[in-house]
């Protein structure tokens, strides 16, 4: 049986009393699961009664604290999560985690790009940060180099970032596929987010700094294992973006991909209406991913058996040409809560 292994990743910082920054990292979660579809289905049952419980009308797909934070408060968040978590944890053989340690006083600056671009030195911090934004592939990166770790499904939530070498040891080991808006629409990528989010919130309570023991202590109360690495200096070669090109996704993306478009919307401003969440549990159901739709832009990534969600006159008309053209299936917003009772 194929295992799935699936990660995610957020920022982890720690401030000083007058605010200033001391100590950042991305930190980056995979979770590994044996028994997948028992996984999923699990999953989306105990979500579904854990947001009746909370009282959250409309839900993702998957459930991504940073997005319910504001919505339904830091204490219902975190107890939500750690519910969820616990409802499917027998399910979870292990979680792996990885940081980075960059101390500015040694290492005050990062040199990038140098194919076919200019060579930039870029400050410790500044490198850290846009390192955050697709950390969660150099977490599985580093996952995949350990020996024995090579055949597994490997889902990474969406992430932009520029090509490095890590990047391209993944596609050579295998063929990872990417979630956007995993964390909101896939079981696996949303656990792993989970993960990441109360470790954060564990250390914080316990006043524990970032390392492998205290990571394996606030979680030796559940019954998954752990194993934590964290990335120095040494390995800089490999996660430093070498090119100004970004790696190209769509042909890594999970399918089908729901497409979103809206006359007059954008992307964020869909996300805020109370149709996106239906549209992420149409992809959760799917086994596939959710985005915006912009002509110019993702026409090319478009596929056979692809799902083109759309509102408004020249979205209806977008619609019927892309159906001329793939063979795709095509619904207004209005129905796809139907589409989700009867899948």
């Amino acid at each position: 049986m194929t295992k799935v292994t699936a990660f995610d990743s957020k920022e982890y910082s720690r401030s000083n009393a007058a605010g200033e920054v001391k100590f950042y990292t991305p930190l980056g979660c995979g979770i590994t699961v044996s028994k997948e579809e028992e996984f999923s289905l699990l999953y989306s049952q105990n979500l579904l009664e854990l947001a009746n419980k909370f009282k959250i009308e409309k839900c993702c797909g998957g459930f991504s604290p940073s997005e319910y934070l504001h919505k339904i408060g830091p204490a219902k968040t975190v107890l939500l999560s750690d519910q969820l978590l616990k409802s499917v944890q027998d399910l979870i053989e292990s979680a792996y985690f990885s940081y980075m340690v960059l101390p500015p006083k040694e290492v005050p600056i990062v040199e990038v790009g140098g194919y076919k671009s200019p060579k930039v030195e870029v400050p410790t911090f500044e490198f850290l940060r846009k390192l955050s934004v697709y950390f969660s592939y150099i977490t599985a990166w580093k996952y995949l180099g350990i020996e024995g770790r090579q055949n597994e499904k490997i889902l990474i939530d969406g992430f932009h970032g520029k090509r490095t070498p890590a990047w391209d040891d993944i596609v050579a080991k295998t063929s990872p596929i990417t979630y956007p808006h995993g964390d909101e629409c896939n079981p696996f990528i949303s656990i792993a987010d989970i993960i990441s989010f109360l470790t954060n919130k564990k250390l914080w309570d316990g006043h524990l700094h970032l390392i492998p023991e205290n990571i394996a202590d606030v979680w030796k109360g559940y019954s998954f294992s752990t194993d934590t690495h964290f990335l120095d200096q040494n390995i800089l070669s490999k996660v430093r973006w070498y090119s100004d090109e970004h790696i190209e996704l769509s042909s890594y993306h999970a399918r089908p991909i729901v497409f979103l478009k809206a006359d007059g919307y954008s992307m964020n401003q869909i996300q805020e209406l109370d149709v996106y969440p239906e549209a992420t549990i149409l992809a959760r159901q799917r086994n596939g991913c959710v985005q915006g739709f912009d002509k110019d832009i993702d026409s090319p990534k478009m596929k056979d058996g692809d799902i083109f969600v759309y509102a408004g006159e020249e979205s209806t008309k977008l619609a019927n040409t892309l159906k001329d053209i793939y063979k795709i299936e095509t619904l207004p917003f209005k129905e796809i809560k139907e589409k989700i009772r009867n899948p």
